[in-house]
Parts: structure tokens; C-alpha cells; sequence
């Protein structure tokens, strides 16, 4: 007798989808749930972006960028 109780099904480490324990190595992860799932475990990360940006274009080195990319893309036309 094992001294945890192993619940019947887990979720996949790559989608999160609830898989069967006997069917795990048969699973097939759906790219659509496995992407919602990627940007579910980065949401902190993807919340946060446009904050650091905002910090970064008001930067020194950010408004050096920002005024490069413009007078690129103003030579380019």
C-alpha cells in the first residue's frame, strides 16, 4: 500500500490537460490548449510588459532607441 493517495488523473506538464495516469504515454497535446496554457503560466510576465516598456522608452538609452528607429525609418523614405 503506498502511503500518498495517487489521484487518477494528473495534469500534462506541456498543456495542463487532465490525462489518465494509464494514458499518459499515449497523450497528444491540442497546440491550441497548449499555447492558452504557455500564456496562462506567463501571464505575470505578459501583464508586465508593457509597464517595462514604458520604463525602457522613458530611459536614457530607450529615447536613444526610439529617436534612432525614427530617423531610420525617415531615411528609408
Amino acid at each position: 500500500m503506498q502511503p500518498f493517495f495517487e489521484p487518477p488523473h494528473m495534469p500534462c506538464e506541456e498543456c495542463g490537460a487532465s490525462v489518465a495516469r494509464e494514458e499518459r504515454d499515449e497523450h497528444v497535446c491540442d497546440q491550441a490548449r497548449r499555447l492558452d496554457y504557455v500564456m496562462f503560466r506567463l501571464r505575470e510576465e505578459v501583464e508586465a510588459f508593457d509597464q517595462e516598456l514604458v520604463d525602457y522608452l522613458h530611459s536614457p538609452q530607450g529615447r536613444f532607441d526610439a529617436w534612432l528607429a525614427e530617423r531610420e525609418r525617415k531615411r528609408r523614405c
